[in-house]
């Protein structure tokens, strides 16, 4: 099964409402695709539009080089998923996971053999003669995927499959699914807001705001150099700490002050010349002890610091700037206390047009930075 998946110039709108803006973006057979971004994106009407189940405004959908964009969903060999997903609630799991394989007129034979062998892989299979209102959430949820998976389709679309499961189930399903989805050897095209869920699972990212695609590429070269501002802030929850910094000349250097607080010598950096620009931190590359022998000293100003478990979310201050940043929790902060940066952990974005200039390299060699 072959599935190279071809969106050109997709629009759509609702009630006037532009929710997707001509999208256009070539997906590789047998790879695995995340579609990353918040609610309202428009990453569930696309994937309802590659489904079939709604017709785009303007543009075409190949499948292989076919142009499908008139094609029913019956004929798309597709399985899917959605957020809200819905089972037959008079039908047993057993019948809810056979239903797409009755539609194919499979024998009675083939039809069980296919459904034990799925309720087996999500665990599922004393579920099988209970009906829907039987169900926890997490048991629903892995009877409306082995409906979904049961099918030998091409194509798996699955928009926010996890989503509305408590954090404990999430976790435990996200390394499941991860196994079940790669033994598919199917196009996987997954829709989450989750940029972990994207990191953990696909070879490829989308990212999606507002209906427009700003960015599509492998999904560890995306998350490690973010390619602008936007980009960056999906990147993470909370997104990437943009901080107002300056480069000035002096002594013959050209200097980055970040908000005032530090500086680095950047004169060895191309790209870059005196004016304001836009340093990314990730909040999770701010440290309470150094992570790096010449990590960078930070005195911060303590804004809020919420404690779940084991962590800690913490908004700090450096100057003007504010900062979010992830600790384990020992002990609760002081209202000043000291963080430490490792410098090849800086992003330098244009201030102008929110373009990636360069991350921060210090010279090999160099004990400073």
């Amino acid at each position: 099964m072959m599935t190279k998946i071809e969106l050109k110039n997709i629009s759509k709108n609702f009630a006037g409402k532009k929710v997707l803006d001509n999208i256009s973006i070539t997906i590789e057979s047998k790879s695995f695709t995340s579609i990353l971004g918040p609610t309202n994106s428009g990453k569930s009407t696309l994937l309802k539009i590659i489904a079939g189940v709604i017709k785009p405004d303007s543009g075409k959908i190949f499948f292989d080089g076919v142009d499908v964009t008139s094609f029913p969903p019956q004929k798309r060999n597709v399985g899917v998923i959605f957020q809200n997903f819905a089972l037959y609630p008079n039908f047993t799991v057993y019948e809810n996971i056979a239903a797409p394989l009755r539609m194919k007129r499979l024998s009675a034979e083939e039809i069980d053999r296919r459904v034990k062998e799925q309720a087996k892989i999500l665990k599922i299979e004393e579920l099988l003669n209970k009906k829907p209102n039987e169900l926890s959430g997490g048991e629903a949820q892995r009877t409306a995927l082995a409906r979904a998976l049961v099918k030998d389709a091409a194509l798996y679309l699955l928009d926010e499959p996890l989503t509305n499961l408590d954090y404990k189930l999430r976790e435990g399903m996200k390394i499941e699914l991860k196994k079940i989805l790669e033994n598919k050897k199917s196009t996987i095209i997954y829709a989450t807001p989750s940029p972990d869920e994207a990191l953990t699972f696909s070879d490829y990212v989308a990212f999606l705001l507002q209906g427009k695609l700003l960015y599509y590429g492998p999904t560890k070269e995306s998350f490690a150099l973010p390619p602008t501002v936007d980009v960056a802030k999906m990147c993470s929850v909370p997104p990437m700490n943009m901080i107002d910094s300056e480069a000035i000349k002096r002594d013959g250097k050209l200097i980055l002050s970040v908000a005032k607080r530090f500086e680095l010598d950047i004169s060895h950096l191309s790209g870059i010349e005196e004016g304001e620009y836009l340093v990314g931190i990730y909040p999770y590359r701010i440290y309470l002890t150094p992570p790096v022998q010449d990590s960078i000293e930070v005195t911060s100003a303590l804004e809020l610091q919420e404690i779940a478990g084991s962590e800690m979310t913490v908004t700090l201050k450096w100057n003007d700037a504010i900062l979010s940043a992830y600790f384990p929790f020992i002990k609760p902060l002081e209202k000043t206390f000291k963080v430490y940066i490792n410098p090849n952990d800086i992003y330098i974005y244009s201030k102008t047009n929110g373009k990636l200039i360069t991350k921060f390299e210090k010279i090999k060699g160099d004990k400073k930075w």
